[in-house]
């Protein structure tokens, strides 16, 4: 997660047009938010997949 949180804030950096932390931070946020909530989501479906095959086996 550390290495994907900087290369997050340097993509933000590059797609940003103004230098300013600001809108930096408006890019980076979002993206963030997105990625935290996809591995919850990974971790949540594969918790459910194990429960299931210890059901089956």
């Amino acid at each position: 997660r550390r290495y994907s949180f900087v290369i997050i804030l340097v993509l933000a950096a590059i797609i940003t047009p103004s230098p300013d932390w600001t809108s930096q931070a408006i890019v980076a946020i979002p993206l963030l938010l997105l990625m935290e909530i996809s591995i919850l989501i990974a971790s949540r479906i594969e918790r459910q997949k194990v429960k299931e095959e210890k059901e089956w086996s």
